[in-house]
């Protein structure tokens, strides 16, 4: 039987890109990531989930303007406020939140204190300083860590603003499950309030 040096060729073509997909490495969650509460604790607040959150959309790359802490009606919350650009969806940045041990500075690694029993990290694509020009310019020019001894959310604490991606840790009372509203505006994560 006599086979085709065409047919040889395309069958070696698809092994090597069978082996090249192998290869390729997993997607693996964010560093320091940790087992989270189950699922039946997020009772307390309805929507809550207690594993790891991202979404957004990489065209919005907004200005990271604002932080405001509430704790009212059984719910204690922190938002992220941001300025879309003109022309971006209406959506919200890429972002993500999750559970960690410990809280450590973007970029650098150092240990961040925070007042609590369980940590939380919010981390958002945004624009905390403009690096466009010759001089960096701060865009969100607020304070970099809320005290607010809420009975849930004891203290936030920013960690870092690195190429272009802001993070922000968050000590609470308890490990209890969050609810998030994102919007292209705007990044709120709430806690029942204990």
């Amino acid at each position: 039987m006599m086979v085709r040096p065409s047919l040889i060729l395309a069958l070696a073509l698809v092994a090597t890109a069978c082996g090249q997909r192998a290869e390729e490495p997993a997607a693996s969650p964010p560093p320091e990531a940790t087992p989270t509460p189950t699922e039946t604790e997020a009772e307390g607040l309805p929507g809550a989930t207690c594993r790891m959150v991202d979404g957004g959309n990489p065209a919005n790359f907004p200005d990271f303007v604002e932080v405001e802490v509430e704790s009212a009606d059984g719910v204690d919350a922190i938002t992220f406020r941001f300025e879309p650009q003109p022309d971006a969806p209406a959506r919200p940045p890429p972002h993500f939140v999750y559970f960690t041990e410990k809280l450590i500075t973007e970029g650098e690694g150092r240990p961040v204190h925070v007042e609590g029993e369980a940590f939380v990290v919010v981390s958002f694509q945004a624009v905390g300083h403009d690096l466009s020009g010759e001089t960096p310019v701060e865009v969100y020019t607020g304070p970099e860590r809320f005290d607010p001894g809420f009975p849930t959310l004891r203290e936030a604490a920013m960690l870092g603003d690195f190429e272009g991606q802001v993070s922000w840790g968050l000590g609470l009372s308890d490990k209890v499950c969050y609810r998030i509203d994102a919007g292209p505006d705007h990044l709120t994560v709430e806690f029942p309030s204990a």
